[in-house]
């Protein structure tokens, strides 16, 4: 979890002063004569921005279950003070309606919602909010809070839960002033607003995350939030995140019907694999249709994928490798590899095949690297036995890999030809703790 303390200010200067949402609400607020107008009961805020200056203050008066009148944030004279003084008078406040679908209601929109913390990679829960007051009088947010003190301050049971961890454990992180706070910046709220709010986050701080991670926030997400956060997501990152989703998930998440085009989009920027997991988990007509408006060679990759059983090395493999012919120099291999290399995901074994695609060696980068330019693949290559074929178990095609420790296994038909490959992550999660079972004799 990423937080955020306030920078210690130099000597002589007013350190910065910072006040919780909780402590705001309710909270007094008298006009400019000092006559009583009611109680804070909510803030608003426009989005997209870093730190958002705080719009409108939502006030409701005494006796009113439906009224709420409105100041803007800058008629507010002090926010430090136990009661809430404005510059104007109550005749010049107007009641409450929302005039900028780019503003949100802090309350309504954000306590005890769910939101993605984009640095911590996870679904936290709102439990307070945390301002900073500037020195124009401004009230800035800063911070959500998710911890579990901001939780304790909303309820009003801060001080008694703090005597408590103090007496029992004196350095209990609890008793962090500043645990659980989460820079506004790094945070995507996931709201369902009903004016159609957009989405404020930065694709860049989404794009540093593994798409596993990403996978694993949409997953945590609610049913209804998964299909707005991963729409709002680069292409690039949506076709690296879709594979890594539960397959359960991932046909709420590809726009097949409202969508057709985009979907096939994402699945020829996948892996061949991949892409074709993901239309293994759809309907069979929904699954054609796609594949027929995929590019030709993407769409025949899939379709020849799919027509092998899911736990054999068929299922498993992918049609994505680099190969070359044994004449070609080591300076040929090279002009080949930085020519396909933002196309191409595993970028470090290469097959050696004749004319007719019958693999004949392996090499590896090291093995490129240790050599001249002008040097043969075919003097380099290491002759390669260790192969699978497309009807071997997939519990097989683990104790190949964990066998002969690599990184990856060639995949050749009954003529020895190359038809895939088959990297340990494919068959990781599934199929190698079954094979460690086996091998301790578990």
């Amino acid at each position: 979890m990423t937080t955020e303390t306030a920078t210690r200010p130099p000597a002589g200067t007013k350190a910065p002063s910072f006040v919780y949402f909780s402590d705001l609400l309710a909270r007094p607020v008298v006009d400019a004569d000092g006559a009583p107008i009611g109680r804070l009961f909510d803030l608003s805020i426009r989005l997209p921005e870093a730190y958002p200056t705080v719009t409108q203050i939502l006030i409701r008066p005494p006796g009113q279950a439906d009224l709420l009148l409105v100041a803007e944030g800058t008629q507010v004279r002090s926010w430090a003070e136990r009661r809430i003084a404005l510059a104007v008078r109550v005749r010049e406040l107007r009641p409450s309606r929302r005039t900028d679908k780019t503003e949100i209601l802090l309350r309504e929109a954000l306590l005890d919602k769910q939101v993605v913390d984009v640095s911590g990679a996870k679904v936290e829960r709102v439990n307070d909010l945390h301002f900073l007051i500037a020195r124009e009088g401004q009230l800035i947010l800063a911070h959500i809070d998710v911890g579990l003190r901001g939780l304790a301050r909303r309820l009003g049971w801060e001080r008694g839960i703090e005597s408590v961890v103090r007496a029992v454990r004196p350095r209990a992180r609890y008793l962090t002033k500043d645990d659980g706070l989460i820079g506004w910046k790094y945070v995507l709220p996931t709201l369902g607003d009903p004016a159609g709010l957009r989405l404020a986050f930065s694709q860049k701080s989404i794009g540093r995350l593994h798409p596993a991670d990403l996978a694993e926030i949409l997953e945590d997400l609610p049913a209804g939030s998964r299909r707005t956060v991963f729409d709002a997501l680069e292409f690039q990152t949506a076709a690296r995140v879709l594979p890594e989703v539960d397959p359960t998930i991932q046909q709420d998440l590809l726009p097949a019907e409202s969508d057709p085009e985009r979907a096939a989009d994402l699945l020829e920027k996948m892996p061949p694999d991949a892409a074709a997991d993901v239309l293994g988990e759809l309907p069979e007509e929904d699954a054609q249709d796609l594949i027929e408006r995929m590019q030709p060679e993407d769409a025949k990759a899939v379709t020849e994928l799919l027509e092998h059983e899911e736990d054999t090395a068929g299922g498993l493999m992918t049609t994505d490798l680099v190969t070359f012919r044994g004449d070609m120099t080591i300076g040929d291999a090279f002009a080949r590899l930085r020519e396909i290399a933002p196309d191409v995901e595993f970028l470090y074994q290469f097959y050696v095949v004749d004319e007719r695609r019958r693999l004949v060696g392996i090499v590896n980068t090291r093995r490129l690297f240790l050599g001249a330019e002008t040097v043969p693949l075919k003097d380099v290559m290491a002759p390669w036995t260790i192969r699978v074929h497309p009807e071997d178990s997939a519990s097989y095609v683990a104790e190949v890999i964990e066998k002969y420790n690599q990184a990856a296994v060639p995949v050749t038909d009954a003529d020895g030809v190359l038809v895939g490959q088959i990297t340990v992550d494919d068959v990781l999660t599934e199929v190698l703790p079954e094979a460690w079972k086996k091998k301790l004799r578990l």
